[in-house]
């Protein structure tokens, strides 16, 4: 059955990045006590309005939080006017989201100057790497056959072989798959094609033997133009399990096999291929991406209302070490508004049982769905900009 794509609009979690700047706090349950808030006049500002919006959940009326960023600006390609840098120098709190998310924050820093306490919403969170979120990252064993191979599709689309390569008739004399690097930055196994001729194997069948050497521990695949068998084994004689057979019809492949490798020194026997020749690619399953597009690693924490609980936490410690006052008021606020947060956790759960698991396949215009995804079970199959920053280019 044909996948359908499904966009996930949650309402309750864009609630917090789509807020006004100076948010009203949820009103806590009838049955709460509420502790008796006076409000204080510290100047607090937020860098966007999803943190402006959490911070107010839990400063409630003792404090009013403005947001640097306007609603609708993409936090990705924000440049501080000098109206921004007056307001960073004349606040006294400076709530961010931290882990490289504000790209700008540095140097504005530096040219605002001022005592700004700086709160980092996400400190203590662990980031998740580039590419954690595509199919065939080290920790690939939940990806599906159909990820992988609509990966595998996209690495080859628009590759022309790059050479011949006479297979090997033995082990001892099997081929070595070269990658041929365009500049120093090239990763040495972005997938590349080549035609391999085989050898006759004397039961009307062709094959051979070729040698390719691992540099990371990853998933690989390796993709044919006919169909036939591939066996991978290592330095030591031992044969590598098969991790997954992908069903391919893409750039003239037919046949995509994935191993799990570790680094080293591999030899792969093709063997009952019906020709003398087919197209033959190597490489990781996953896309590479500039490491300078972005940071090192997924900021985007809040689209996971379990972890935004820790956003809240991290808000109210240092709000009340800050205002030591108001440390019960930010207690309560912070108190009622998990209790939210895990209603909406609750909530999102509901309305994703509700989509087959096999449909839970997302594709968004960049790499900001990897928490989410992670936490209620989809798949992110695809972005229309390869990194977690808007700021980058779009592949072909």
């Amino acid at each position: 059955m044909k996948k359908i794509i499904v966009t996930i609009m949650m309402i309750g979690i864009l609630a917090l990045a789509a807020c006004g700047p100076q948010p009203v706090p949820a009103p806590a349950p009838a049955d709460e006590k509420q502790p008796e808030t006076k409000a204080v006049s510290i100047k607090v500002l937020a860098a966007n309005s999803f943190l402006a919006d959490i911070a107010q959940n839990v400063a409630g009326e003792r404090l009013t939080i403005e947001s640097l960023i306007p609603i609708g600006l993409d936090p990705h390609a924000f440049e501080p006017t000098p109206r921004d840098v007056t307001k960073i120098a004349d606040s006294q709190v400076l709530i961010i989201n931290g882990a490289g998310f504000e790209e700008w924050l540095e140097k504005t820093i530096e040219n605002a100057g001022g005592n700004a306490k700086i709160i980092e919403a996400a400190a203590g969170m662990t980031m998740r790497e580039p590419g954690e979120d595509e199919p065939g990252h080290g920790h690939d064993d939940d990806h599906s056959v159909e990820s992988h191979a609509h990966m595998v599709c996209e690495q080859l689309e628009g590759e022309e072989p790059e050479e011949t390569i006479q297979a090997g008739a033995d082990a001892e004399s099997a081929a070595e798959i070269v990658h041929h690097e365009d500049n120093e930055d090239a990763h040495d196994h972005e997938r590349e094609i080549f035609v391999v001729t085989l050898v006759d194997l004397g039961d009307g069948t062709f094959g051979g033997y070729l040698e390719f050497d691992a540099d990371d521990e990853e998933s690989y695949a390796f993709t044919t133009s006919l169909a036939g068998s591939i066996s991978v084994t290592s330095e030591d004689g031992d044969e590598v399990e098969i991790y997954q057979e992908l069903p391919l019809d893409c750039d003239g492949m037919v046949k995509g096999l994935v191993f799990k490798l570790t680094p080293g020194e591999y030899i792969l026997f093709l063997s009952g291929f019906p020709s003398e020749t087919t197209l033959f690619s190597a490489g990781e399953v996953h896309e590479h991406h500039d490491d300078d597009d972005h940071h090192e690693g997924d900021p985007h924490f809040w689209l996971d209302p379990n972890m935004v609980i820790k956003y809240v936490e991290n808000i109210r410690d240092e709000l009340s070490e800050i205002d030591p006052d108001g440390r019960e008021t930010y207690a309560q606020n912070a108190a009622n508004y998990i209790e939210q947060l895990r209603e909406l956790d609750t909530w999102i759960r509901a309305q994703v049982e509700q989509i087959p698991a096999e449909r839970r396949i997302l594709v968004t215009d960049h790499d900001t769905m990897g928490y989410f995804a992670d936490q209620y079970g989809f798949i992110v199959i695809g972005a229309i900009i390869p990194s977690f920053s808007t700021g980058a280019s779009p592949s072909a």
